[in-house]
């Protein structure tokens, strides 16, 4: 009886986490449309539906995801909720490493979310401890430890610390850099974003030399 009740709540959870992420799929795509209200108050449906899910990594998946959609439609006092309890569940339920980079990204949406609310110092210590994790987890090189550094930098340069913003930028750029010319198969798009961040830096800062 016991165990015919679990796997009947398990079945009705993972119906919970699907029906939410099809309402998340649903609110991002309104969002692209400039239907904002409408993808407002399906993406707090969705929110509502995983309020008291139990932690799963496939939880944090979906979590990640609608914290990203909230955060685009400027709910980013949800988006924060979401991307800390996402976060807290890839790190305790995912020792595997099989989620690493999503913690990352949490970590750099959450940063965002920060940023967005006017709380720049909080990002920055995230930021700062994400870039770190991500170096040790999944390497110098990797494409998530690139981005975060990127990250990292901008928020740097909204600070007024263009000097630390451009070591940043610099040191991304050769990691990206080396890896394609490797063979490693950077996105050479992820490339040309962090070269202009770069120049777009150092014209704001000495315009008459572009």
């Amino acid at each position: 009886m016991g165990g015919g009740t679990a796997r009947w709540e398990g079945r009705l959870a993972e119906d919970r986490e699907e029906q939410a992420g099809r309402l998340q799929r649903c609110a991002a795509e309104l969002h692209t449309r400039r239907r904002w209200a409408e993808a407002e108050a399906i993406a707090g449906r969705a929110s509502a539906l995983l309020a008291t899910e139990p932690d799963t990594p496939a939880l944090g998946r979906t979590l990640h995801a609608l914290a990203g959609t909230l955060d685009d439609l400027g709910d980013h006092v949800q988006a924060e909720s979401l991307y800390r309890r996402a976060g807290a569940i890839l790190s305790a339920m995912t020792p595997d490493g099989a989620e690493d980079p999503l913690r990352i990204r949490c970590a750099r949406g959450l940063a965002c979310s920060l940023r967005r609310q006017d709380r720049p110092a909080e990002a920055e210590v995230i930021l700062v401890a994400a870039l770190a994790l991500s170096e040790q987890l999944l390497g110098p090189f990797h494409v998530d430890t690139l981005a975060t550094m990127t990250a990292l930098g901008r928020l740097c340069e909204e600070r007024g610390r263009a000097g630390e913003a451009e070591q940043l930028y610099r040191q991304a750029l050769g990691r990206a850099e080396g890896t394609s010319a490797g063979g490693g198969g950077y996105d050479p798009d992820e490339v040309a974003g962090i070269a202009a961040a770069l120049s777009g830096l150092l014209e704001r800062r000495d315009p008459l030399s572009f």
